[in-house]
């Protein structure tokens, strides 16, 4: 008989082997669907308790076609922007999250490519196959000094930004922090009262901090030019924290020495996008996340917090962001 059924929307997962497996033969049916229209959402949810999604969008207008039975929505990820938690609240569907799945991943590709930009890896990459000997071009592309000269600033320490400057301090002459519900400072760095004060003093500036309406177009026209000549600006977080229009114009006009972005505002960006073409910008494609052991992770991490949910348990592990007044 079965006891539960749980749908996966299709996108970054290509299948559900990882949670069948992991279930071993229990009666619980967990299949993978479409979930982009509201059509899809009513047709495919008709009969099922739980919905997983990664960065697929859940607006009200979807979270209001979701079938009767769906009691709660697993993200499989850390960021909740793409779902309207006041209207999941409303509609009485509990919300989950793991924000502690790809803490290491993330706080690590953050500083590869601080490194990379700093050490104009993928330019010398190109010019080593071309024209080796023409290497000293590449003094146009990296920052005025080497890092263990830079102060580079941490906005954002929750888990992955504590992580990212435990990585820095070896590397870094200083370490400074903005992040206004932060108090206490790891010890080896600096916490500063102001972003503004941050974006001054740094060389470098890697942003850590979940997209939120105060947050969003963090860093825009008036913090670029804030930031010094020839500084580096990296996001693995959220690509709404960056006005990216701003952040082109001063790559373009070299304010700016670089930048890496590993999310944009815009996923995938059009093929026109003048992102895509900014000079001296490193790009990724939103898989700061990303090892075997860490997609495995946050899909069983979330299955089991939804079905603990069902079954009237606190999950082991993440986080309820929502859990409704009214719950269905």
């Amino acid at each position: 008989m079965q006891r539960h059924s749980v749908v996966v929307a299709a996108g970054t997962f290509g299948d559900v082997e990882v949670e069948a497996r992991h279930l071993l033969g229990e009666p619980i049916d967990v299949r993978l669907a479409p979930l982009t229209t509201a059509a899809e959402v009513a047709r495919e949810t008709a009969d099922a308790d739980a919905l997983i999604v990664t960065t697929n969008p859940l607006p009200r207008n979807l979270l209001e076609q979701l079938g009767p039975r769906v009691r709660i929505i697993g993200r499989a990820g850390i960021g909740l922007d793409a779902i309207d938690l006041e209207a999941a609240a409303e509609l009485g569907i509990a919300v989950f999250h793991c924000p502690d799945y790809a803490t290491d991943e993330v706080a690590t590709h953050a500083i590869a490519m601080l490194l990379a930009l700093n050490r104009a890896i993928v330019p010398a990459d190109r010019l080593a196959r071309r024209e080796w000997q023409a290497w000293r071009r590449l003094a146009l592309l990296t920052p005025n000094t080497p890092l263990h000269e830079q102060t580079v600033g941490v906005v954002g320490l929750g888990r992955i930004g504590r992580a990212v400057v435990e990585r820095l301090l070896p590397f870094t002459r200083a370490v400074i922090a903005f992040d206004p519900f932060v108090t206490d400072a790891p010890e080896g760095i600096r916490l500063v009262g102001t972003l503004d004060e941050l974006l001054v003093a740094a060389d470098a500036v890697t942003l850590h901090l979940p997209l939120t309406r105060e947050s969003r177009g963090l860093i825009g026209v008036r913090e670029l030019a804030l930031m010094k000549p020839g500084s580096v600006l990296i996001n693995v977080s959220r690509g709404g924290l960056v006005d990216e229009r701003a952040l082109v114009i001063a790559l373009e006009e070299g304010r700016l020495c670089g930048a890496a972005l590993d999310v944009l505002q815009e996923e995938p960006p059009a093929r026109s996008a003048r992102v895509l073409r900014a000079p001296n910008l490193l790009l990724s494609p939103h898989f700061a996340w990303y090892s075997a052991s860490s997609e495995r992770r946050a899909r069983i991490m979330t299955l089991d917090a939804v079905l603990a949910y069902l079954d009237g348990r606190e999950p082991a592990t993440g986080r309820l962001a929502v859990v409704p007044q009214n719950p269905r």
